[in-house]
């Protein structure tokens, strides 16, 4: 049985944050997941592959949870009620701020750092795809020195292309509304992707063109993605075969995205056969080609 701890973080903002930890004796490289949208740990059977994978290789693993995991959630702060107990912060996807992003990230690495790691390879999954971007492009990490995007997703193409969301100028129109009336937390009246519940501004940080989380625009395609040109270590970008935030095609957004990526050192592609958004059933093949990767750099 390989070890696992239950760790935390606290960020700039206050924010005590869990994560997994798969330790290694020798504390040179880690790796950091960062989650997807409403992501959870224990819902999240391939970032847990991908831990165990990569510990046996030699290399650190934190299962980070930001402030966007789950669908709601309470995160505890450093201040105290009158009673002795934490103060909470509610967030989850339904409230989460994009740019938080930022901190929630630092708050990993410096985690890290602590525990003794001099190296940091980073992997964001699906809206955590434009999170790692963007947190790059802010911070400029010196110890950063690999990301992957996994599943990475053109957050307001996928509103804005009729067959995933139907109604996106209603909803859009709605959410403004809401936030013109100083309602940024008002629910929206419909679901994105028949799915999720979302509060106004949540709705505007994620799906607005212009916003914070028009990172990767592949259905807009400018001359340039400014953030993304602004990452100059080696990038993985790998997606499922089976995955359904394809813009043109899998095969077609990646190589947008390898050529947008004009600072990276190094940009490899892979599509991984038969796997799904959440690599169901492919998780020890998504962890063998990441491991692999890594092992290159």
């Amino acid at each position: 049985m390989q070890q696992m701890d239950l760790i935390f973080t606290t960020t700039e903002d206050d924010l005590k944050l869990p994560g997994l930890y798969y330790p290694v004796e020798q504390k040179d490289i880690c790796v950091l997941f960062i989650h997807g949208m409403s992501g959870f740990f224990l819902e999240n059977k391939f970032g847990h592959v991908l831990g165990q994978q990569l510990q046996k290789a030699g290399f650190g693993y934190i299962f980070t949870h930001n402030r966007g995991y789950a669908h709601m959630n309470d995160i505890h702060t450093t201040q105290k009620n009158s009673d002795g107990g934490h103060k909470s912060e509610r967030h989850g996807a339904v409230y989460e701020r994009f740019e938080g992003c930022v901190p929630d990230i630092e708050a990993w690495l410096d985690k890290g750092r602590e525990l003794g790691y001099k190296r940091f390879v980073i992997v964001g999954h699906s809206l955590a795809g434009p999170k790692v971007v963007h947190h790059f492009y802010k911070k400029q990490p010196q110890d950063v020195f690999g990301m992957v995007l996994a599943s990475p997703g053109d957050m307001v193409g996928l509103v804005k292309k009729t067959e995933y969301q139907p109604n996106y100028p209603e909803l859009l129109a709605e959410a403004r509304s809401n936030v013109e009336q100083d309602k940024p937390e008002k629910l929206l009246s419909g679901k994105v992707w028949d799915w999720y519940v979302l509060s106004s501004q949540t709705f505007l940080d994620m799906f607005e063109e212009g916003g914070p989380a028009d990172i990767l625009p592949l259905l807009r395609n400018p001359s340039e993605f400014p953030e993304l040109a602004s990452v100059d270590v080696p990038i993985l970008c790998i997606m499922g075969e089976l995955d359904d935030v394809a813009i043109r095609t899998l095969k077609d957004d990646m190589e947008l995205l390898k050529s947008k990526a004009v600072a990276a050192s190094s940009f490899e592609t892979h599509l991984l056969a038969g796997a799904n958004h959440g690599y169901d059933g492919k998780e020890q093949e998504f962890a063998q080609k990441v491991v692999e990767w890594i092992k290159t750099l």
